[in-house]
């Protein structure tokens, strides 16, 4: 290769026209081998880019999310005021309890794969300029939405279940915080299960 270190003793260099972060073994003569990630080269082997797009800073995903979580707080006061007149009490039925819990549960889940499908993003991705892409970077769909939401939907019934539900919501909450800073693709178990990346929009 023309860029060979041609005064350079023998060990790893980068060679030009090789990928970023990456390095060649130079012999002294000639390069041998092809290009290897350099160690330590990426932070906790998280990427920059992924499918064309530039992933989403886990800090502004947190404030994103910190957004959708008071319009969610909202929804979840407003709709047992209109049912069921208040909050609930520990008189309340379990019928009772479980309709305001679908029916809120739905309409959160309604937001959030309406804006996903329609708009790319929610109200909190937008104002942080966030959108989510699938995996293969293509544009979100009702389909993508509808899959980030498979969790939620779950914890819709499990949060039926005294503290178990508030335990178990609590520790994906936390499993997707670390995996922001950890994951190679910033990927949380709603992105997991829903096959998708938040990307810079």
């Amino acid at each position: 290769m023309s860029d060979a270190p041609q005064t350079q003793p023998p060990g790893w260099y980068y060679a030009q026209g090789d990928p970023p972060g990456t390095q060649r073994y130079w012999d002294g003569s000639s390069w041998q081998g092809g290009p290897q990630p350099v160690p330590g080269a990426a932070a906790a082997g998280v990427a920059d880019t992924v499918a064309g797009g530039t992933l989403a800073e886990p800090v502004k995903r947190i404030l994103g999310g910190l957004i959708d979580g008071i319009i969610w707080f909202a929804i979840s006061g407003l709709v047992p005021a209109l049912i069921g007149g208040g909050p609930l009490n520990d008189g309340a039925s379990f019928a009772l309890a479980l309709l305001l819990s679908i029916v809120t549960g739905a309409i959160v889940v309604a937001y959030e794969v309406l804006m996903v499908g329609y708009r790319g993003a929610t109200l909190g991705m937008q104002a942080l300029g966030l959108k989510v892409v699938n995996e293969d970077g293509s544009a979100a769909d009702i389909n993508t939405g509808l899959r980030r939401m498979y969790l939620y939907i779950a914890f819709i019934f499990i949060g039926l279940i005294p503290i178990l539900g508030g335990l178990a919501f609590l520790g994906v909450a936390v499993a997707g915080l670390v995996m922001l800073f950890t994951d190679p693709k910033r990927q949380t178990p709603w992105d997991k299960v829903g096959k998708t990346l938040v990307v810079e929009a």
